[in-house]
């Protein structure tokens, strides 16, 4: 069985179904009380991932690849100009994917938190387009607009960059194709538009899912449903499904947060 075939078979939590949890939002605004994430401090990131699995007891380790490279190109500049040394689309992309300290610092970060979690990962990354967009933006050379082609040529840098990834025990791998401010427009995305991805995680016995503001689509077939953010606020109703995936906003109240646990139990 995959990963996400056993994690679904025996949630890590004793919940009936595994509660996969993008917690940024809101542990920064509870456990680090508005104070920034330590990404690039991995004692204190793990200090940090301990409080956050104590108090909401996610069934996986969720690690933030955007958030893991964007510290990682604040303390190395070099590289930011490296990025922005072409102009030709992907180049800044290409770039950034094959540093060697930023490969080894996300497989140390990853290991490292996984390890202490004992915990399967969840590893929440750029779709392609927005990944693209984004170094570009990073590296002076920002676009306008990203059409297919483009993005599928990305997804081969980032298949390629998964593969570095391989001794990790990774169940999922999200390609997080929802919207920031500043994005180059991007057409809508499918999690089968990017075979070189799919295949290289099927080689893997990885599971891809692409995230949306609105669902979540898997290459295997397994259904991961959005629980909604206002859950956490309102009485809304847990869907259906094989798993369970939901973002906490910040502003979601600590003893409202736990009541919503027990009803996921």
């Amino acid at each position: 069985m995959s990963s996400l075939k056993s994690l679904i078979a025996s949630p890590a939590s004793g919940r009936t179904r595994p509660v996969l949890i993008d917690h940024t939002d809101y542990a920064t605004a509870v456990i680090r009380q508005g104070q920034p994430i330590p990404w690039a401090d991995l004692a204190a990131l793990t200090g940090h991932q301990g409080q956050v699995h104590a108090l909401l007891d996610p069934d996986a380790t969720w690690l933030d690849v955007g958030a893991v490279q964007g510290a990682h190109l604040v303390a190395d500049p070099e590289l930011v100009a490296a990025m922005g040394a072409r102009s030709r689309t992907g180049y800044a992309l290409r770039t950034l994917l094959a540093d060697e300290d930023g490969v080894a610092g996300v497989q140390r970060t990853a290991k490292t938190l996984a390890d202490a979690a004992r915990r399967p990962l969840v590893l929440s990354l750029p779709s392609p387009a927005r990944w693209l967009g984004r170094a570009h933006g990073v590296a002076g050379t920002g676009l306008d607009e990203i059409d297919p082609d483009r993005a599928d040529t990305a997804s081969t840098y980032i298949a390629e960059w998964l593969g570095k990834l391989s001794e990790l025990p990774v169940a999922l791998v999200i390609l997080d194709a929802r919207a920031r401010v500043g994005d180059p427009i991007a057409q809508p995305e499918s999690v089968s538009d990017y075979s070189a991805i799919t295949n290289i995680a099927s080689h893997l016995d990885w599971v891809v899912a692409l995230r949306t503001d609105d669902q979540v689509e898997t290459s295997d077939g397994t259904t991961i449903s959005l629980l909604p953010e206002g859950f956490w606020s309102d009485d809304d109703e847990i869907p259906a499904g094989d798993a369970l995936l939901t973002g906490i906003p910040a502003s979601a109240q600590p003893e409202r947060v736990l009541e919503k646990l027990a009803r996921l139990a």
